[in-house]
């Protein structure tokens, strides 16, 4: 079974190729906000690459989220058009389990995988050590919140993702020597980790509809909160103070 996955959540992008779980082939690029533009040209880059095209591919596999709102939308709708034009399964993965089964196999007692979310903010989740169990529900919540609740468990904790490396400082405060934070290659999902979960689902048949996918998204898009909370309107008032004072003579 020929997969291919993707991983649009994060500044950097996978891109993978499987046969079943065995990778074949494996992308990363730092998209730098021209993610539209240069994704589908690496897919077609990795699939040449391997001497596949299109048409082989049995099944896809995308990342869920949470993550980017606009970068989860377009890996999502690609992926989701390659399924359906192909008339081939389509599997979402949630990016937290992608990111947590990514460091299992050095992992301590728990895992926890957390994604940036904004300043002071995560995403995150709990595993056991295999990164297969589910411990706590997907969340958006502060970093202190997050320790606070995982300390209280009272056993060694893996930290990974972007939001452990950004607040390494505050885990390594809180938890001493009874955490580990990894590397920080492990601030994003591996495509390897996608095909992994992928390929056992499509194996399964728990497919997903692939006109209905959509995104994980735990919390608004930036733009929506400055508008509910009145902060957007605020910064326009002030910027046009600031003009009006230039004026002034």
């Amino acid at each position: 079974m020929l997969t291919l996955a993707i991983d649009s959540s994060q500044e950097i992008c996978a891109i993978a190729l499987g046969r079943d779980s065995q990778l074949l082939a494996e992308y990363h690029f730092h998209h730098k906000m021209n993610l539209l533009k240069r994704i589908v040209p690496v897919i077609d880059q990795l699939l040449d690459d391997a001497g596949s095209k299109p048409s082989d591919l049995d099944g896809i596999i995308v990342s869920l989220g949470p993550g980017s709102f606009t970068g989860l939308r377009i890996g999502i709708t690609i992926a989701k058009t390659l399924a359906y034009t192909l008339a081939k399964p389509i599997v979402g993965v949630p990016t937290l389990d992608a990111i947590a089964i990514g460091v299992a196999s050095c992992a301590t007692e728990l895992i926890c995988p957390m994604i940036f979310a904004r300043a002071n903010e995560v995403y995150w989740s709990l595993f056991d050590s295999s990164g297969e169990v589910r411990l706590e529900d997907y969340a958006v919540a502060t970093i202190h919140e997050v320790l606070e609740s995982v300390a209280n468990r009272g056993v060694n904790v893996t930290f990974c993702g972007s939001g452990a490396t950004r607040n390494e400082e505050a885990i390594r405060h809180k938890f001493g020597t009874s955490a580990v934070v990894a590397k920080n290659w492990a601030d994003f999902a591996r495509g390897a980790a996608l095909l992994e979960l992928g390929a056992k689902r499509l194996y399964h048949g728990c497919v997903d509809n692939a006109q209905t996918l959509t995104p994980m998204y735990l919390r608004k898009p930036t733009p929506v909160i400055r508008l509910e909370t009145g902060e957007f309107e605020k910064g326009k008032v002030e910027s046009g103070e600031r003009r009006a004072g230039k004026g002034k003579v």
